[in-house]
């Protein structure tokens, strides 16, 4: 028989694969190889499964933390940045998923962005520690720059594979460059 664990995994790549709609508790049983009378009895309702399988997921998605305190400016944020964007790929087919169901499920809102809201608690707490350290200039605003990080890896991470002609660099090559760019606009001394 199945465990809660294992019909949560399934559910998470089936949804991965199929969206809300196909993925259906029939699907989920087969996979499973359990009854569907076994997948309502563990969670009550499709719904229920699929939100629980979701949220699983994107917790699992949390990537390293930055440093409490900034050292290196640029190597934290990159090796940071490039962790992040394996994340990233590694959930982007449940990502897209989410994505695409979202405007009729507004309820995957919470377990969608916990990571990103995570990523970018941690990306503006550590440029705030760097300001207040003098590794960055008092120019720009540290929200705004975390914003943008955030949301360039995650563009990044997700169109890698499907819009190739708009990565003209390699992942690494990527990351190495926001970082530089945003250190930059940040107004970081030479040699930090």
């Amino acid at each position: 028989m199945a465990t809660r664990e294992s019909l949560l995994d399934v559910t998470a790549r089936l949804y991965a694969e199929h969206g809300w709609r196909g993925t259906t508790t029939r699907r989920i049983a087969e996979a499973a190889g359990v009854n569907e009378v076994t997948v309502f009895r563990q969670f009550g309702s499709k719904a229920s499964l699929l939100l629980e399988a979701i949220a699983q997921s994107a917790g699992s998605r949390r990537g390293p933390e930055l440093p409490a305190v900034p050292g290196r400016l640029c190597d934290e944020l990159t090796t940071w940045g490039l962790a992040h964007h394996r994340a990233i790929r590694e959930k982007s087919g449940i990502i897209r998923a989410c994505l695409a169901d979202w405007g009729e499920r507004p309820e995957l809102a919470p377990q969608a962005c916990e990571g990103g809201a995570v990523a970018f608690a941690d990306v503006r707490r550590y440029l705030t520690v760097a300001r207040a350290r003098g590794l960055i200039g008092h120019e720009g605003s540290v929200e705004a720059a975390a914003v943008m990080l955030i949301n360039t890896i995650f563009m990044d991470a997700i169109t890698r594979d499907t819009l190739p002609a708009a990565h003209p660099h390699s992942s690494e090559q990527s990351i190495t460059l926001f970082v530089d760019l945003l250190l930059r606009g940040l107004g970081t001394p030479e040699g930090a």
